[in-house]
């Protein structure tokens, strides 16, 4: 049995996902991977090095997250890094989505990612080690017309893998929140989903969803270049609770932090005036 780590990485079946498998297989790491559809995933990778695990899995379903874990854990041994990539955009104005619509976003990016940290986190306390990679979004921390509802998820994401990070510590488990700019994957297109009942009312929005359309496929990031990242991020003594990934990621990063600490300054007064004494 090779003695490279053993990779967990979910909704694999395109985008960040397929290419950080095939990329960790180059490596000759040793990955399991989860889709909706085990043969279609199986043929996409067409792995003949034996060190390819593909499993059907519903991201939304505890008892199937439970299963695939087990089942990973079963067919190598362990599980050294989890990427938490499974999830979806919701793009529209917050009051023409519906509950459901918001929901089944909230359930797949948030509660999903929750789903797969409880299950896995077993077999890293059972082994006292264990790296989670979970894929928010540069979304997460500033944001527009038409993305309320997604950054509000990829803003659970970073905090609750921030908690995950500090609690994990004495078990031998970190996390990283992985907020990406925009990469050149399909995510903006075939898995994207847009409202069902819009309103022409908001015209911001519809600008920005005509803009999220045409930018499919034309992102500037190397989905590639994205997980040999991965595996530096995996190879660190001490890595970050959060990673902006690409130019763009990075440079609206920057913006906000220097927008919040100017907000904090010219707002210092009104907020300390709120103390009993």
């Amino acid at each position: 049995m090779s003695d490279k780590k053993v990779w967990f990485i979910t909704g694999a079946s395109s985008g960040f996902g397929l290419a950080a498998v095939k990329t960790l297989l180059k490596h000759g790491f040793r990955v399991a991977a989860t889709s909706r559809d085990e043969a279609k995933l199986a043929s996409e990778v067409n792995d003949q090095s034996g060190n390819f695990f593909p499993i059907s899995m519903q991201i939304t379903d505890q008892n199937s997250v439970d299963e695939a874990v087990t089942k990973v854990k079963n067919h190598f041994g362990r599980i050294d890094v989890t990427i938490n990539n499974a999830g979806y955009i919701l793009v529209g104005a917050i009051e023409e989505l519906t509950d459901d619509e918001i929901k089944a976003n909230y359930d797949v990016n948030v509660f999903g990612t929750m789903r797969v940290i409880r299950s896995v986190m077993k077999v890293y306390r059972e082994q006292n080690s264990g790296y989670f990679l979970n894929m928010a979004s540069i979304s997460g921390s500033i944001t527009s017309p038409a993305q309320g509802i997604y950054s509000s998820t990829k803003a659970a994401v970073i905090l609750l893998t921030e908690a995950v990070d500090e609690e994990g510590r004495e078990f031998g488990v970190r996390a990283t929140a992985v907020c990406p700019g925009g990469f050149k994957t399909n995510f903006l297109g075939g898995s994207a989903k847009f409202p069902q009942n819009p309103m022409n009312n908001y015209r911001a929005v519809r600008q920005a969803e005509q803009s999220f359309r045409q930018l499919n496929q034309n992102q500037g990031g190397d989905p590639v270049k994205a997980a040999e990242a991965f595996i530096k991020l995996a190879e660190s003594n001490n890595p970050p609770q959060r990673i902006y990934l690409g130019t763009d990621g990075f440079r609206a990063a920057e913006y906000k932090i220097r927008e919040v600490a100017t907000e904090l300054e010219q707002w210092q007064q009104l907020s300390l005036s709120t103390n009993y004494r």
